[in-house]
């Protein structure tokens, strides 16, 4: 999720016992799968990652493929309690990469006919719900995937969060979580931006999905985009049991410079917008069979697909792709990911032909001392590929 609001009264968050989501870490076997130790960049690389894990971030993997070949590299843990280290090969959170995954899957089902982005939502979504939800103007399916309905987005939600906190675990259905976005007022667009991120705009985008197809969101999306991309190492959490080699989260949760173990405060995977765990190995597969060898969508669904409208100075979204890292010498496109105790990025430099993807389990969208850390990771590593 790109933004999460992480406020004082999580410092007495009591975890309750039911069946854990994410289960402790296991070792894992992980054979180098490219010789990254001959990649021209591979001491800049292990720079990058060796500095920001020296500054606190617990774990992380990543992999960049340029002119050069493929780099791949990790560090820090996957598990710290248990001494797990991370490696490649170890799932993590995608948070908000999963609405790249929805957009692939709607163009999917757009070209055979099950769907378009010129319907009404309310072909697909009741009166009894959509007259409780305030949105700016008439609403169609686009507005959802290029977020310009100016609804609330519910994963900013006090009320949302403490329910959370309360029931971790637990796995949420579409209806409890709009009941956190009833009668609140819209966000306002062009103001200065056409375009403001919501999550709940993903959540719809499922429910119309399912109202148009007669299937389970999440059943087509391994129909249609995991398994035939033979992403093997994919599971979208509230849906799929997550295996023993997916990697604990973390988060400074008491504000005392303190990380602790978040993997099982669940922010409502499994209904759009957040719950992918892959690893950097299937993200590439993913973003270069969608990107770059085009085998997953038409040309016609990826030009609109990559028609972006702006969101904020550094952040514009497309139809379920966003573009950022305007001001560097080659923009992104693609999508990050944020969760409570996970963050990953899976970009596409198209004027370069670069592909980055990495995961960090670490939760930064709320503020806290290792926030501005992993921004400058961020920033310093995609300097570094572009260079």
């Amino acid at each position: 999720m790109k933004r999460i609001l992480i406020l004082a009264f999580v410092m007495g968050v009591l975890f309750s016992c039911k069946k854990a989501g994410v289960v402790p870490t296991v070792n894992i076997e992980c054979n180098p799968v490219y010789n990254s130790a001959a990649h021209p960049k591979n001491a800049v690389f292990s720079a990058v990652v060796n500095k920001y894990m020296a500054l606190g971030l617990p774990g992380m993997s990543v992999l960049i493929e340029d002119s050069n070949g493929i780099w791949v590299g990790s560090a820090g843990y996957a598990d710290i309690k248990n001494n797990i280290p991370f490696t490649p090969c170890h799932i993590s959170k995608g948070g908000s990469i999963t609405k790249i995954f929805m957009g692939a899957l709607f163009f999917k089902l757009q070209e055979e006919g099950k769907i378009s982005l010129e319907d009404p939502v309310s072909k697909y979504i009741d009166n009894s719900i959509l007259s409780k939800i305030k949105y700016s103007g008439e609403m169609k399916v686009r507005n959802l995937l290029n977020h310009t309905t100016g609804i609330f987005d519910l994963i900013t939600s006090s009320d949302f969060y403490l329910a959370v906190i309360n029931n971790p675990n637990k796995q949420w259905e579409a209806d409890e979580l709009l009941k956190y976005v009833y009668g609140i007022e819209p966000y306002p667009l062009n103001q200065p931006y056409p375009a403001r991120y919501s999550s709940t705009n993903t959540l719809l985008l499922a429910m119309c999905i399912e109202k148009a197809t007669g299937q389970k969101h999440y059943n087509l999306l391994r129909e249609k985009i995991l398994n035939p991309l033979g992403l093997d190492n994919t599971y979208y959490q509230g849906r799929e049991t997550i295996p023993s080699h997916a990697a604990q989260g973390y988060y400074d949760l008491h504000n005392n410079h303190t990380i602790v173990n978040v993997s099982n405060l669940i922010t409502g995977s499994g209904n759009g917008y957040t719950g992918i765990f892959s690893n950097v190995y299937d993200y590439h597969r993913f973003i270069k069979a969608l990107f770059v060898d085009k085998t997953v969508l038409s040309q016609a669904s990826l030009d609109t697909m990559l028609t972006f409208v702006q969101e904020d100075d550094d952040y514009w979204t497309g139809f379920g792709a966003v573009k950022k890292f305007v001001d560097k010498p080659a923009y992104g496109i693609g999508h990050t990911g944020r969760d409570l105790g996970y963050v990953a990025d899976l970009f596409y430099f198209p004027q370069r032909g670069i592909i980055m993807a990495f995961c960090v389990n670490y939760g930064t969208d709320g503020d806290s001392f290792l926030k501005p850390v992993f921004l400058d990771f961020e920033q310093e590593l995609v300097d570094k590929i572009l260079e």
